[in-house]
């Protein structure tokens, strides 16, 4: 029974019935009555100790349970200084995997640790989502801007030129669009290429007109 690897209830259970079991066995012969009792009362000994040592093993891993996620909670909340949303949400990413490693904490600590852990790292989350839904806007304006440039390159290149200064004209106004256009950051991924190419070809088609003149 010392050596049992059962819960501290089952086991205590486990015991008692033992005990009970004892108590209902009639009497033995009068020369292992000694021994039997010094054996009996050395195993419940034994026992008294097993259990001790358990809870007092139990609770110094709680405690360490507990301060190693005190500290985990506040990395995670160090992180909402750290100034890139990526950066930190990566970082919380491994903290996260730390916090499912570690073991149990006393009950009485378990849902407030928890909060305070997840509080910090729904900030770390909420920032990162902000994060990219800004890029994302900001890459859709940067596509309109270069439909934009698209649409009056365009222009220029279906305009009726008939002498070559009018040619002269509308290549150097090709040009200012075209420092514009480099002022402007990616369009999302998936249009970037095709407004690129439809820019191109405009512009290909007004310095081609421009050297048949």
């Amino acid at each position: 029974m010392a050596g049992s690897s059962e819960t501290l209830n089952q086991t205590f259970n486990a015991f008692r019935e033992l005990q009970n079991r004892w108590k209902e066995i009639g009497a033995v012969p009068q020369g292992y009555v000694k021994d039997l009792w010094d054996t009996y009362h050395l195993h419940v000994e034994n026992f008294y100790n097993f259990v001790k040592i358990n809870k007092e093993l139990r609770d110094l891993d709680l405690r360490k349970n507990y301060e190693a996620k005190i500290k985990l909670a506040e990395e995670a909340e160090a992180l909402l200084l750290d100034l890139s949303p990526v950066s930190s949400f990566h970082k919380l990413q491994k903290l996260h995997e730390q916090w499912r490693e570690i073991g149990p904490v006393a009950n009485e600590y378990k849902e407030q640790l928890w909060e305070r852990f997840k509080e910090a790292s729904s900030k770390i989350n909420k920032r990162h989502q902000e994060y990219f839904e800004e890029i994302k806007a900001e890459q859709e304006r940067n596509l309109e801007l270069k439909r934009q440039l698209c649409e009056q390159t365009e222009e220029l290149a279906g305009a009726p030129y008939a002498a070559r200064k009018e040619w002269d004209a509308a290549s150097d106004k090709l040009i200012e669009i075209q420092k514009l256009w480099k002022t402007i950051g990616f369009a999302p991924k998936k249009d970037n290429t095709k407004i690129y190419e439809r820019f191109r070809a405009a512009c290909d088609y007004v310095f081609e007109k421009k050297r048949e003149v």
